[in-house]
């Protein structure tokens, strides 16, 4: 491992004396933002698209107009076979079923994410079912938006429009 258990802290000390702002995702992230002072305006969605390796990556986003990152959703298409590979709902972590005011969490992001990529792994690239690689914890949050574990994945069948 490395010497320098800081080594985050230390090339954002770096960065700031030379005048350059970090924009990688953490540093962009909604709880981040909010515990740095940044100002914080309303999420709207975003989606980047790009090629890898054996596949085509579909990154949707909850952004405001200062690049805050409320949410993300990575979705991994191959050979017409969805799979979310990663949902993340940034800031301080809500109890299911609970609302806190400022919150990022339990607002609908996700589904939002989760719907506006339903229609995208159907539509665009003619999936008929999209799989979600979900931790224990979620799992029932995903079922009650209609997904069913099949293994080690929680998958629904994408019905067409």
């Amino acid at each position: 491992g490395g010497k320098d258990l800081a080594l985050r802290g230390t090339i954002r000390k770096k960065m700031r004396q030379a005048g350059l702002q970090c924009n990688c995702i953490r540093c962009r992230e909604y709880g981040h933002r909010l515990r740095d002072g940044w100002q914080v305006g309303r999420p709207g969605p975003t989606r980047l698209d790009y090629d890898t390796s054996g596949g085509r990556e579909v990154f949707l986003s909850y952004e405001d107009e200062y690049e805050t990152l409320f949410g993300l959703l990575r979705l991994r298409v191959s050979e017409r076979r969805a799979m979310v590979r990663e949902l993340h709902i940034f800031g301080a972590e809500v109890a299911l079923g609970e609302r806190v005011e400022g919150a990022a969490q339990h607002q609908g992001l996700g589904e939002a994410l989760l719907r506006q990529v339903e229609g995208i792994a159907r539509e665009e690239f003619g999936s008929h079912e999209l799989m979600v690689l979900s931790g224990v914890g979620a799992r029932e949050y995903y079922r009650s938006l209609g997904y069913g574990l099949r293994g080690a994945y929680m998958v629904k069948e994408l019905q067409a429009i």
